[in-house]
């Protein structure tokens, strides 16, 4: 994949992922918090979850095109790696309390969900550029041929 690409792609997952990793955090916090008062700097983390979350998009890219084994392989990784990166910020944060054992198990499931949901809505969008495409070459073979 070419950099002008990869740089499509990420640019493309990110906002899905901040908008998600907000909509999570705003779940976790009603449920496992919801009595704590947050400052403005709250808005900062789900740009900052997000940027760490499209990391894999410019290691994990591939020139040709992938079997479906290795795809999976290859999500899979990426989520064990945005798993461990999120979860050592999050054991080193003093305003997430790692100590409780809902908060931990709440912030790993939600990775794991959010990242399936992106995955779901990138393959959405990627589904209707392809038919986008391909009508637009079917329109083209019929008037050349015509």
């Amino acid at each position: 994949m070419k950099m002008k690409e990869k740089l499509y792609e990420a640019f493309k997952l990110y906002f899905i992922l901040v908008t998600l990793i907000s909509i999570l955090l705003m779940i976790l916090g009603l449920w496992l918090d919801s009595d704590r008062v947050l400052g403005y700097e709250v808005f900062l983390s789900p740009l900052i979850y997000a940027a760490i979350g499209i990391i894999p998009v410019f290691f994990f890219g591939s020139e040709k095109e992938i079997s479906m084994k290795r795809l999976l392989l290859k999500n899979v990784l990426t989520l064990a790696f945005i798993e461990v990166v999120i979860m050592i910020i999050a054991f080193n944060a003093k305003n997430i309390p790692t100590e409780r054992r809902s908060v931990v198990i709440g912030i790993a499931v939600g990775i794991a969900v959010v990242y399936i949901i992106a995955i779901v809505v990138e393959y959405i969008f990627e589904l209707n550029e392809s038919k986008f495409l391909n009508e637009a070459l079917e329109k083209y073979q019929k008037a050349y041929d015509e």
